[in-house]
């Protein structure tokens, strides 16, 4: 055996004596699956109360009440305003235009409409934007909590189903059992009245 193989076997020895275990053999035996899943259920919940609820309802009243968006769009408007006005100043210098006091006041006026409208727009974009941002941070926490729930719970369920199932059969098998040995009976007694008959 060469060097390479057999330090490929210790590192595979060493994985299986420390992280790579056996984690079955450890587990405890479980006699009545139906009250081990209960527990677990119980058990899940109560981990969900103690570490998770306070944390998931921050974020779903965060989700509700957000507007961070909208807030942030009347500040950038704002800004737009100041910037407007200092573009129409900077190109009315550049090319040496001045303006008489009547389209000073028209400019002054097509600014602030100007700037309205895209106050307006933006705004009422930011809260289409906002509204869909919060629906979908909703969406998303409960489909992570269903499926969370689902995956959990389901191997446990499969396993309560199974017991039952074996109850159920070993009920059945032991009904079956007394029904033949109380026909083998009634067989052996009815040969024995016929053999005392004759």
């Amino acid at each position: 055996m060469s060097l390479a193989a057999m330090s490929i076997g210790r590192q595979f020895e060493s994985i299986g004596n420390g992280i790579g275990g056996d984690y079955v053999s450890a587990l405890p035996q479980v006699s009545d699956p139906d009250a081990a899943y209960a527990s677990i259920t119980r058990n899940d919940y109560m981990d969900y109360v103690s570490q998770y609820r306070e944390f998931e309802e921050e974020l779903l009243d965060r989700a509700q009440n957000d507007t961070s968006l909208i807030d942030e769009a009347r500040v950038n408007a704002k800004g737009a305003q100041g910037l407007m006005s200092g573009i129409a100043d900077r190109n009315a210098s550049r090319y040496g235009v001045s303006l008489t006091p009547a389209q000073q006041q028209e400019q002054s006026r097509g600014l602030a409409r100007a700037n309205n409208l895209g106050l307006s727009q933006s705004v009422n974009d930011a809260r289409v934007a906002q509204k869909d941002l919060n629906q979908a941070a909703v969406g998303d926490l409960i489909n992570i909590g269903q499926g969370v729930n689902r995956s959990s719970l389901g191997q446990m369920q499969g396993a309560a189903q199974s017991a039952t199932q074996r109850k159920n059969a070993y009920d059945s098998a032991k009904a079956a059992s007394k029904a033949q040995t109380i026909g083998a009976v009634g067989g052996l007694a009815s040969m024995a009245i016929l053999a005392f008959a004759f």
